[in-house]
Formats: C-alpha cells, sequence, structure tokens
C-alpha cells in the first residue's frame, strides 16, 4: 500500500515516512468489508522517542454544517463519529491478524505497534474553516467518541478537530 500523498477534500496529506501511513480507505482489508461500514481517509503512525507510538485516525471533510442546524449538525457528528471507530476497530482487528488481506498490506510499523501502550488520537481535518468555528465541533465529537475513549482508557487530548493552517503545522498536509 502506498504512502505517497493522499488527496482528499481539497487538501493533500503527506508524504508520510515509508510504513506510518496506511490509507484504510482504499485497502483490500476494507474492501473486504466495504458495504455498510463507513471509513475514516487513513490512519498514521506518530513516533516520538521515549513516548508511546501514537496512532492518528485521519478523516478528512471540506466543509462542515454549524452547530445551530442541529440535525444537519448531529447527522455530521454521527457519521465522522462511526467513520473513526470503524477505522480504529479495523486496524487494531487488522494488527490482530483477524483480517487475512491485512498480513500483506498493513505496514511493519503498525504490525509492530504495541497495542498495550499506544496513544490513539481521532483527528478530524476541515478544510477551509475558521478557527474559530472548531471548537464546537471539537467539542461535539469528543462527547460522541466519549464512551469509545472510556472504554479503551484514552488520553484526554483523544480528539482534535482541526483545519487545513493547523494541520501543516503538525506535518499532516503539505
Amino acid at each position: 500500500m502506498t504512502t505517497c500523498p493522499i488527496i482528499e477534500s481539497g487538501m493533500t496529506f503527506g508524504p508520510y515516512s515509508p510504513g506510518q501511513c496506511f490509507h484504510i480507505e482504499k485497502s483490500k482489508t476494507y474492501a473486504a468489508i466495504q458495504p455498510g461500514v463507513k471509513m475514516a481517509e487513513f490512519l498514521l503512525l506518530r513516533m516520538d522517542s521515549g513516548k508511546a507510538s501514537a496512532l492518528w485516525v485521519v478523516e478528512a471533510k471540506s466543509s462542515s454544517p454549524r452547530p445551530e442546524t442541529q440535525q444537519n449538525f448531529d447527522e455530521f457528528i454521527a457519521e465522522v463519529c462511526e467513520k473513526m471507530i470503524n477505522a480504529f476497530s479495523l486496524c487494531w482487528a487488522s494488527c490482530l491478524k483477524r483480517h487475512e488481506q491485512a498480513v500483506e498490506e498493513l505496514p511493519e510499523p503498525f504490525k509492530e505497534l504495541d497495542l498495550s501502550q499506544a496513544c490513539v488520537r481521532f483527528i478530524l481535518v476541515i478544510n477551509g474553516h475558521r478557527e474559530s468555528w472548531l471548537a464546537p465541533l471539537q467539542e461535539a465529537l469528543r462527547e460522541a467518541l466519549r464512551p469509545t475513549i472510556k472504554t479503551w482508557r484514552f488520553g484526554p487530548n483523544s480528539v482534535a478537530v482541526i483545519n487545513e493552517t493547523l494541520a501543516k503545522q503538525y506535518d499532516l498536509i503539505l
């Protein structure tokens, strides 16, 4: 599976170091289970020396509804949440060799990931979004992901909603 740049929602993600990115949305593993299963764009391993590896589940959007449009907003958050949980679940299942296709296509660093120690971050990147609009989205997504975060005992900074400017600062996009 390539780790070349990923173009999604008007943004170019990457390039990343070999083995650090898994384009899960385009994987054979996802293709085998796809009907009825929504998926985030890609998974990214971030490794800082002296710290536990961090798995970033990344979803990209070109826009989002405002909290004032409650029905559309709630549906948007629910869909993003579903995609992120599915991507995380498929990643863990793949690391545990529950999917035959994953043995071939999962990058080595993912296979070697210490699942008991890895940090997980759910990252939503919205292209062209004002920074002042990010906080309500982040809070709503954090609330929707709360059961997953608590069940897996992920850290307090497990959810981030950022725009393309912040994504550049995190070296997610060119």
